[in-house]
């Protein structure tokens, strides 16, 4: 037997062993709660059946909740139990059960370090976890954070592989669970959702399916629980939907109207990504009708950076007229104004300490991290021993800088792997219509990953590792002799 076969399918046992540890994990807490034990282990099981069975049915069925969860929990069984796994146990379940048990299914490129990053993740975690818990097997969600990250990443790696399964894929599903457009109508109809949800918030009841400190901040949460995901949401599908929907004149407006209306509540989450993300979808959709219309390729390029860059003056202009909650509010409340430099490192690197936090625990720990899942919980403290002030806790702003502090040099080369197929993927020729919007977007959310950390939300990661999967494939069609 090649040995590289025998390491990934060694491999790919380590990681499904490992994903099905954390979920172990994950429900021993819960038998505090037995009724929310039931409900996630019945979620997670029916999801992995029936993504055996029919993954072309589980992906809409589970993704069209991504950004709904929180706001159907809520309304299911209560503002108490509204935040426990039950999305993600359903995500687990679609990635574990839709794919191969033995061997990693991705084609070219992909398959090492997909391999790579998950197998990472499944052998350092429970190390990390059982020191947090003291060695002890009583019940505890001391680990919470690191089982949750951990099985998410994993998930992650093994929905991204199957999505990108070559021809000597899985034998039982020759096609991938979003080779249609169902997985983008189902996301499509989730973000319009929660935009409704926030938009309500905003205009009627801010307590509705929300609380503090969004409430006091007059920031919408939607239906995702967090003002900061539902912003990312609804900025990233706006612009989406615009041209899935588009056909006709019927068609363009009503796309145009679903746009509005998830540009006006990512407005109203105050979120500083969508600044980003809007001026990406300004451009994409101006990049979008101008190709349609056969103008050069040249002159669509630059339409399209002067719409993304007419986006940002629009937002400068209107500093001195906007609220201290919206993104441009918030995001001129924390640049220093002392000079551009000052900005920049404010803005690159220092972030409100977090920056500062994550390189002292790179400095400590460069070759493995602190621990997937660990860094939120110890900025604190890596900040008040630089500085010997307190700040909350919260992310490293950055990616991969959050992923450098958390799994190290081991854990950064792979996702750097990935990133430069990204890219590549990106900026390979051919792709028209919804293909290039997402191109588009993908590379608006790739920014924002430079100046904040969006995927820490599971729905978020599955919406860009799904994106990312299906852009790969137009790239794939492109190339192939029968296209």
């Amino acid at each position: 037997m090649n040995p590289s076969v025998g390491l990934f399918t060694v491999s790919r046992i380590v990681v499904l062993g490992s994903t099905l540890l954390a979920v172990a994990a994950g429900l021993r807490p819960l038998t505090l709660l037995p009724g929310v034990l039931a409900g996630v282990a019945v979620i997670l099981l029916a999801t992995a059946a029936l993504a055996w069975r029919n993954p072309g049915l589980a992906a809409p069925v589970v993704l069209l909740f991504a950004y709904t969860n929180y706001g159907v929990g809520r309304l299911l069984v209560g503002a108490e139990l509204a935040a426990m796994p039950f999305w993600l146990a359903a995500f687990i379940g679609l990635a574990v059960g839709g794919g191969s048990w033995t061997r990693w299914e991705a084609d070219g490129r992909w398959r090492a370090p997909l391999a790579w990053w998950a197998t990472g993740v499944a052998i350092t975690w429970p190390f990390f976890a059982a020191r947090d818990l003291g060695y002890s097997l009583a019940p505890s969600i001391a680990a919470g954070p690191i089982v949750a990250a951990a099985a998410t990443q994993m998930s992650l790696a093994l929905w991204m592989d199957h999505l990108l399964a070559g021809p000597s894929g899985s034998a039982r599903d020759a096609s991938p669970p979003t080779s249609g457009t169902g997985w983008a109508w189902a996301l499509a109809a989730s973000a319009a959702l929660t935009a409704s949800a926030a938009i309500y918030q905003r205009l009627v009841d801010p307590t509705w399916l929300s609380g503090e400190p969004w409430t006091s901040l007059h920031r919408s949460v939607g239906l995702m629980g967090d003002a900061n995901p539902t912003g990312v949401a609804t900025a990233l599908w706006a612009p989406l939907a615009w041209v899935l929907l588009a056909g006709g004149i019927v068609g363009t407006l009503a796309g145009g109207a679903a746009a509005a209306l998830m540009w006006a509540a990512a407005w109203m989450s105050g979120a500083r990504t969508t600044i980003i993300l809007v001026a990406a979808g300004v451009g994409g959709l101006t990049l979008v009708a101008a190709g349609a219309r056969g103008v050069s390729r040249r002159i669509v390029v630059g339409a399209a950076l002067a719409a993304g860059l007419g986006v940002g003056i629009l937002a400068v202009s209107a500093v001195p007229r906007v609220t201290p909650q919206s993104p441009v509010g918030r995001l001129v409340a924390a640049i220093p104004t002392a000079s551009i430099g000052a900005a920049a490192y404010e803005l690159l690197w220092r972030r409100d300490g977090y920056g500062l936090a994550a390189v002292a625990a790179i400095r400590e720990h460069p070759l493995v991290g602190v621990g997937v899942g660990r860094f939120t919980a110890l900025s604190t403290g890596y900040y008040q021993r630089l500085t010997g002030r307190v700040i909350p806790p919260d992310n490293a702003q950055n990616l991969w800088r959050h992923t450098f502090a958390e799994q190290g040099l081991l854990g950064l080369l792979p996702l750097l792997w990935l990133t430069a197929l990204t890219i590549r993927t990106l900026v390979s020729r051919g792709a028209t219509g919804m293909g290039l919007m997402v191109r588009v977007m993908l590379a608006g959310t790739g920014v924002a990953l430079v100046f904040g950390y969006p995927v820490q939300d599971a729905a978020i990661a599955a919406t860009v590792a799904t994106l990312t999967a299906a852009v790969e494939r137009d790239r794939r069609s492109f190339l192939s002799p029968r296209a």
